[in-house]
């Protein structure tokens, strides 16, 4: 299945008007495991010694952080926002992945991106895209460096440590093994576990994401059990403590989500990564890239420029 460009990503420009942005926009597409991947590059017809592909949280697709890329992009940095297989513009089945595939697909994404600006890639994401980014970085040495909002190490029951879940998806992970296998392709809203409410340190944003986000038809809102499944079982490439890149967590303080305490043991464990560092922002939540959005990228900046100097 696949979404014909529309506008709906204007709602999420709180600041900036979207006529502003969409200048330095240019879409672009990649094959990858049959599917055409989208693309928003910012930045593709200038000079720019570095690229920063980005990878969107749960559900979400590159466009719901364009005030983030646009405001990255003019700190000197290409910005590519990507849409996973079956999210935002990208083809694919809705919602439907495994941690394998996405690694796949970031890794095409890598040698297109390369190919086209040359060797300088840094990978970041947030949420689902962060410890996409942490998976895809274990198993692609040409990744320079990572920054991530958010990490975790799927198979050690991490699922356990950043979601706290009830009803029926309390009642389902023992079962979830022997139901993926069963109805793989079985959707269950990411609602039931993902309380917007916590989302967000500053209520005042919450009417807008709630109204925006669940009537947004790019919104992939449903995730099968296979692609939950994946999330509580898979592997990384490698062990965490050989990952020689260096990498930045950068997480909000009261984050219910991905707790300061389990970024701190993630951080612990990455006793191989050169200039490795955690930074914790004060007086915000799980979307720190739209409630703490300059603070942010201030502090990635200042972080980069030492790791690349």
């Amino acid at each position: 299945m696949s979404y014909e460009p529309e506008n709906t990503w204007h709602q999420y420009c709180l600041e900036f008007k979207p006529e502003d942005l969409e200048p330095a926009i240019t879409e672009d597409y990649v094959e990858s495991n049959g599917n055409k991947i989208h693309l928003d590059i910012y930045g593709a017809d200038e000079d720019l010694e570095w690229s920063i592909m980005f990878i969107h949280g749960t559900g979400m697709y590159s466009r719901f952080y364009t005030e983030f890329l646009w405001s990255f992009y003019k700190k000197g940095f290409r910005m590519i926002g990507i849409d996973l297989p079956g999210h935002g513009l990208s083809e694919g089945k809705r919602g439907h992945f495994t941690m394998d595939f996405l690694v796949s697909t970031v890794h095409d994404i890598t040698t297109h991106v390369i190919d086209k600006f040359g060797e300088n890639v840094i990978l970041a994401g947030s949420s689902l895209g962060g410890f996409t980014s942490l998976y895809a970085i274990s198993n692609d040495d040409r990744i320079k460096v990572g920054v991530l909002n958010n990490a975790a190490i799927l198979n050690e029951k991490a699922h356990k440590k950043i979601v706290k879940l009830k009803g029926i998806y309390k009642a389902l992970r023992p079962l979830m093994p022997v139901f993926a296998r069963i109805l793989p392709t079985f959707r269950l809203s990411v609602w039931i576990y993902l309380n917007i409410e916590n989302l967000v340190y500053n209520k005042d944003l919450l009417p807008i994401f709630e109204k925006f986000i669940k009537n947004d038809r790019l919104v992939a809102d449903k995730y099968t059990l296979k692609s939950l499944l994946t999330q509580m079982k898979a592997p990384l490439p490698k062990p965490i403590e050989g990952i020689e890149t260096p990498i930045l967590i950068i997480n909000g303080d009261d984050d219910v989500l991905f707790s300061v305490e389990y970024m701190e043991e993630i951080i612990e464990r990455l006793e191989s990564s050169r200039n490795k560092k955690l930074e914790i922002i004060p007086n915000s939540a799980h979307l720190i890239f739209h409630e703490k959005r300059d603070e942010s990228i201030d502090i990635i900046v200042k972080w980069l420029k030492g790791v690349l100097a």
